[in-house]
């Protein structure tokens, strides 16, 4: 028997990435390295809200798998 589901290409793609990057914990030198951006312009993107983020004490921190979502939707949009 074949089960078939209609599925966003979109969301299939992100699905198929999530099964291919484990979920770490980024800090902002290494996001800034990931995004090819300076440190600085991390921090600003984050408090602006334009890439995932949470602020834990001082320090921002990241989900790779958000990250890398956030990276595949911005490709697709553009």
């Amino acid at each position: 028997m074949t089960n078939l589901a209609l599925v966003n290409l979109d969301d299939l793609k992100v699905l198929m990435s999530e099964q291919a990057i484990p979920n770490e914990v980024w800090g902002t030198k290494q996001v800034a390295d990931f995004l090819r951006i300076s440190i600085s312009t991390c921090k600003k993107e984050a408090i602006s809200g334009n890439i995932p983020a949470v602020k834990v004490g001082a320090e921002w921190k990241f989900s790779s798998i958000a990250l890398f979502e956030h990276v595949v939707r911005r490709k697709l949009k553009s």
